[in-house]
């Protein structure tokens, strides 16, 4: 009898502790996840050969400011062939949503071209078709590595890793 009440006792606290436990994980305060602002400089290599050399080399400030809207900035320059030429691009966005835990879509509501760009639109659309598949919508899916640095991946590879701010 001792030893059953023993054993009782051993599993309702052990039960007890369980619940503790899963009840402070699940109301732990998380880090929200809107607004999201994280800025970085990368260097896309879109060349297919040795004839013609395309590079972007561009800081780059993604916004997700709501579901409702946000950016992502491209400034920097653009190596076409034997040309260089500036790219000054805000990508806005809009009707965005978190399509699973770590991806999110935001519909492309308009490019905007700074009075300072000179890359013509055809070179800066080989950049566009590299981070999206379809050129209405930006999906991307943001992969925490540390405490405020994080991995940006497009539909077909990883595009830069940031620093949340």
């Amino acid at each position: 009898m001792k030893r059953k009440a023993t054993f009782t006792l051993t599993i309702t606290l052990a039960m007890l502790l369980l619940v503790t436990f899963a009840g402070i994980n699940y109301f732990k305060p998380s880090e929200n996840d809107l607004p999201f602002r994280c800025s970085a400089f990368n260097r896309y290599d879109l060349s297919r050969n040795d004839n013609k050399k395309i590079e972007f080399a561009v800081s780059q400030d993604l916004r997700f400011i709501n579901s409702d809207s946000g950016y992502l900035l491209l400034n920097g320059q653009v190596t076409f062939g034997d040309q260089v030429t500036t790219v000054n691009r805000r990508i806005a966005l809009s009707a965005g949503n978190k399509i699973d835990s770590d991806t999110y879509r935001y519909k492309i509501r308009t490019i905007i071209t700074s009075a300072n760009d000179t890359t013509q639109d055809a070179v800066f659309n080989l950049l566009l078709a590299e981070i999206t598949l379809d050129p209405g919508y930006l999906q991307l899916d943001i992969t925490q590595v540390d405490k405020k640095a994080y991995l940006v991946g497009g539909p077909l590879s990883y595009l830069f890793t940031c620093q949340r701010y």
